[in-house]
């Protein structure tokens, strides 16, 4: 008789269990570092958090076959399981850029895992169909949520940064903050044009060259990219106090050519939004000595 996925997972995680009981302490935490090689996380200086859930390659280990999405209404952005090519390296660029800017490291937590055996921006329920992938979707979770207890901890306030990649338009980047619900508390504090105006990371975006949307700033954000689980998980309208944008990359922003211009223009626009918003001072230039970009 051929068992069903869910009871073969049952039965293999309840021998798992048993074996592991009988495990000395030393071989236990070499399991809880395995789980972490499924996720770049790097502690952070500032009172900003980077996210990549979908640009891993790595399989996950006992995780043989793909998600199939049983269960689940095939409808834009309902069900994927093929990767954000290049966001996984974007962030490490965009982490790198920023370090340099300010002199301090951000947060990030970032996906090695590929997609199509784990989803990490959606509900666990949604999230993988094989129970052996459950442990780096929580230790995913896990780092995220620490970073924005940390961050509202020490900071009183911050930035979650979600990237991910769209193919729908090469040249653009799509926000996604649910209308401004994951940015609520940055509204509140500084007004409307904190999030819509010349002076928000958009209109720093859109001041150095980028195609963004909405645009008009105060625009409609486009639909299937208006923000997904991890903003609305993480952002200030949440518990966190953690304001959240989702930012889409066309293929000319997180292309192998192009990350560095995009990390270096990012890191330049945060700069100015941390200034105004995060107040966050950026470590003083030497008198007659050039800013490095």
């Amino acid at each position: 008789m051929r068992l069903s996925r869910p009871a073969r997972g049952w039965i293999g995680w309840c021998f798992i269990a048993f074996g592991l009981l009988l495990l000395p302490r030393s071989v236990w935490a070499q399991a809880a570092v395995d789980v972490s090689q499924s996720v770049t996380v790097q502690i952070g200086q500032l009172p900003i958090i980077l996210s990549a859930p979908h640009g891993g390659t790595l399989p996950i280990p006992d995780v043989e076959v793909p998600r199939e999405g049983e269960g689940l209404a095939k409808v834009p952005g309902g069900f994927v399981t093929s990767r954000d090519t290049g966001t996984e390296e974007l962030v490490k660029e965009v982490a790198a850029a920023i370090e340099k800017k300010f002199g301090k490291r951000p947060y990030v937590v970032a996906a090695r895992t590929h997609r199509k055996f784990v989803d990490m921006n959606r509900p666990a329920e949604k999230a993988y169909e094989d129970p052996d992938a459950k442990p780096v979707y929580d230790f995913y979770h896990q780092s995220l949520a620490k970073a924005c207890r940390e961050v509202q901890q020490t900071f009183r306030t911050g930035l979650l940064l979600d990237l991910h990649g769209q193919g729908t338009a090469k040249d653009t980047v799509f926000r996604g903050t649910k209308h401004g619900q994951t940015v609520t508390l940055l509204r509140e504090r500084f007004g409307e044009p904190a999030h819509t105006g010349d002076e928000s990371l958009w209109g720093s975006l859109k001041s150095r060259g980028w195609k963004v949307h909405p645009d008009p700033h105060d625009g409609k954000e486009q639909s299937g990219f208006t923000g997904g689980y991890i903003v609305q998980t993480y952002g200030s309208h949440q518990g966190f106090g953690i304001d959240a944008i989702q930012l889409e990359f066309g293929a000319d922003y997180r292309n192998a050519e192009a990350r560095a211009k995009t990390a270096a223009a990012l890191a330049d626009a945060l700069a100015e939004y941390a200034q105004r918003y995060l107040t966050v001072d950026l470590p003083q230039r030497k008198p007659n000595s050039p800013e490095r970009n």
